[in-house]
């Protein structure tokens, strides 16, 4: 599953209320580095990787009365399309939506992976349906989020403070700061483990 960023420098700033812009911290390609790298140690903590997403192409078998597809990763983000088999070999996309009159199929629990057809397949064949879409998570939970975004702010405030170039008045600006994200942090990465723990009890570590 491809990795991804967890906050963005602009909700960094916003929940710090600085600018880094006007040179009071690290450059903008140190904190997108920072935040980078705090995502992945979120990650570790939480000893899963919390969001992000992957392509999948499925072949799905068909019975004569079949009326549903479960795809096997899941969550589903999207669905790029679904595509029939012709006994010719080639396929045609099938159409997407919940009108029954002139529509084949729609994506009815995208947690669960549950594609449902308007009509039942009428045929037994192998590989009949080509299923082409994205799962996995494509923002992380507001906990990872937090977390994130705090201990990007606890980098750059080190950072900062170990500067021997780094102004007084600058870093009396990151001193209470620093020292007042520390309890929020920790809680933060106690409810990403806490999460993490739940969801792989509830709904396994994937499938494949």
């Amino acid at each position: 599953m491809a990795a991804i960023d967890y906050c963005t420098l602009a909700e960094v700033e916003t929940y710090a209320g600085i600018n880094f812009s006007d040179g009071i911290g690290p450059t903008d390609t140190q904190l997108a580095d920072m935040i980078t790298n705090a995502s992945r140690l979120v990650d570790v903590y939480a000893g899963v990787q919390l969001a992000g997403t992957t392509d999948h192409v499925e072949y799905h078998d068909s019975t004569f009365r079949l009326q549903c597809l479960v795809l096997r990763n899941r969550p589903v983000v999207s669905v790029t399309s679904v595509e029939e088999t012709k006994s010719d070999g080639s396929t045609i996309v099938m159409d997407e939506g919940r009108e029954r009159a002139d529509k084949d199929w729609w994506l009815d629990d995208a947690e669960a992976g549950i594609i449902r057809l308007h009509a039942r397949a009428g045929v037994n064949a192998k590989q009949l349906f080509k299923v082409t879409y994205t799962s996995g998570y494509a923002a992380p939970p507001i906990e990872a989020k937090m977390a994130t975004i705090m201990l990007v702010i606890r980098q750059a405030a080190r950072a900062a403070l170990n500067d021997e170039n780094c102004a007084d008045r600058i870093k009396e600006m990151w001193r209470p700061l620093l020292a007042s994200t520390e309890s929020e942090y920790r809680e933060m990465l106690e409810r990403v483990k806490a999460k993490s723990l739940s969801s792989v009890a509830v709904f396994g570590n994937g499938g494949a």
